[in-house]
């Protein structure tokens, strides 16, 4: 084969691999979805956008600050053809679509950066890539609508231009890497500690090259890997803090992951235990059935490169490392949850330490073992995922749909459909309450929480024209902000209403219509 033939064929690797994982993700998230195998985390993050468009408050700020808003963002044109494709809504399908393609491109960029670290073995390269597109947490972010497809997406594009920094020492590819970053804080979180770790190394780098005025070159390289994050975070806080009085709503909302996380303590330690060692312990367990070879090659590539000098590896530590590092250390210090979904960094991460060392050695039978050693290991992650002390969000997620939840909550948003209710005549949080807004015929008959007037509604509702009110048990809504109000309300209907209407699924969630009186 020809030079060129071969080079065309290069670049067209990563385009079969966008293409190919993006139809499998999207596949397998409609069989998925189709059996109600539905994550609320993803749900919401389309009920989110879904506010903006037809809630009948329609305003752009609808789309909420507790969460990073870019993996809404991007269901809002697809949320545009609800109407005609209700799915999109009702069963989050637009979150599916968007993280099947970003799970693709992650793949994609994946196999663009072990041709870069060196593997030019197409064979050793694509074996190692469709390896990683298989992995238990791959397969099932990029299929479910969560943003942690998205998250690696941005910081794989992050990761990339990093390493091409590292290696060619061209300034433009900084600026990839601030934009990466900024797009990436604005998915998740986490981000920031590898925001923090790359702008870090980009300055300590940009020192040790620099021929003369070593401060100014490091000074200006951080600069550009750093000011299109900072912005991004900037941005968003004095955005949140102008719109809804908070810095950061995450952390202060009722409706936060701090909040979450302090109301389900007692659930998340039933099963990892409490105290530092047990949730060590648990975070070690998660670890090595996710990415076992993940901590071990990246150390032996961080001793390699130290003996080398070559900075080359420390992208995919910088980015995915920080990440990792960050989600762990939340989990360790009681702020997270736990999911086992949140060691997905380490899948990356020991892929490219995997890349290093084969183009480093580049002795076929090296390359070998390591793509034994991953296969042999990747069912590791699929026994994880299948079992509920480690895949515990998926073990919840298989019980609800035996039970038939999401199933009730469209025959609620049926009921009440048929109820023929006016604009604004019910009034529910759809912190709780979004399935059964996503699933309404007519979304213009609630008051909800992101809408302006919901406060004023919920303060007086026959001045309102409020006629009813929807909630579920505080057991499943702790924070509910009619029940607030209202206290015993959804016990008893509080003194200012009766009840109307009550559904119920399996495993005894339980939703009840109150008429105010």
């Amino acid at each position: 084969m020809s030079e060129g033939a071969t080079s065309t064929r290069r670049r067209g690797e990563p385009w079969v691999w966008f293409v190919v994982c993006s139809i499998v993700y999207g596949g397998i998230g409609w069989w998925l979805l189709s059996r109600d195998l539905i994550f609320p985390d993803a749900m919401s993050r389309v009920a989110n956008a879904y506010y903006v468009l037809f809630s009948r408050d329609p305003h752009l700020a609808a789309i909420g600050f507790v969460w990073n808003p870019l993996p809404s963002l991007a269901t809002l044109p697809l949320l545009v053809f609800s109407p005609w494709f209700p799915a999109l809504a009702s069963l989050g399908a637009a979150g599916t679509i968007v993280s099947a393609l970003c799970g693709g491109g992650c793949v994609a960029v994946m196999a663009v950066m072990l041709r870069d670290l060196g593997v030019t073995s197409a064979w050793t390269r694509n074996v190692l890539t469709g390896l990683f597109a298989i992995q238990a947490l791959v397969v099932l972010s990029s299929a479910v609508g969560a943003s942690e497809a998205m998250l690696m997406l941005t910081c794989s594009y992050t990761a990339l231009f990093l390493l091409r920094w590292l290696q060619q020492r061209d300034p433009w590819f900084l600026v990839h890497v601030g934009t990466g970053l900024g797009l990436a804080y604005l998915t998740r979180y986490e981000a920031g500690a590898s925001a923090v770790a790359v702008v870090l190394l980009v300055f300590v780098v940009g020192v040790v090259r620099a021929p003369r005025q070593r401060w100014a070159y490091g000074v200006n390289d951080a600069a550009l890997a750093g000011l299109p994050f900072a912005a991004a975070a900037l941005g968003w806080a004095v955005t949140s803090k102008v719109i809804v009085g908070t810095w950061f709503a995450t952390f202060t909302s009722q409706y936060g992951n701090s909040a979450q996380v302090t109301s389900g303590q007692a659930s998340i330690e039933s099963v990892t235990g409490s105290g530092l060692d047990h949730r060590l312990l648990y975070l070690a367990e998660q670890l090595v059935h996710v990415a076992p070879l993940a901590v071990p090659l990246t150390l032996v590539t961080l001793a390699i490169a130290l003996v080398r000098r070559d900075t080359a590896p420390l992208a995919g530590v910088a980015v995915f490392g920080a990440v990792l590092a960050f989600d762990d250390l939340t989990f360790a210090l009681g702020s997270s949850f736990g999911w086992i979904r949140l060691q997905m960094a380490a899948i990356p991460l020991g892929l490219l330490a995997m890349g290093y060392l084969i183009g480093v050695a580049r002795r076929r039978w090296w390359a070998v073992l390591l793509v034994v050693a991953l296969a042999a290991t990747t069912p590791l992650g699929w026994q994880a995922e299948a079992t509920p002390r480690w895949g515990r969000e998926e073990a919840l997620a298989r019980e609800v749909a035996q039970a038939g939840q999401y199933a009730m909550q469209r025959r609620v948003a049926a009921d009440l459909d048929a109820l023929s209710p006016t604009d604004g005549s019910i009034i529910t949080d759809v912190a709780y309450s979004f399935p059964v807004f996503l699933a309404s015929s007519h979304p213009h008959s609630y008051v909800v929480t992101t809408d302006r007037d919901f406060a004023a509604a919920l303060a007086d509702p026959h001045a309102a024209g409020v006629t009813y009110a929807l909630l579920a048990s505080p057991q499943n809504a702790p924070s509910d902000a009619v029940e607030q109000a209202y206290p015993g309300l959804f016990e008893n209907g509080g003194g200012v209403a009766t009840l109307a209407g009550q559904w119920q699924d399996a495993r005894g969630t339980t939703w009840r219509l109150y008429r105010f009186t």
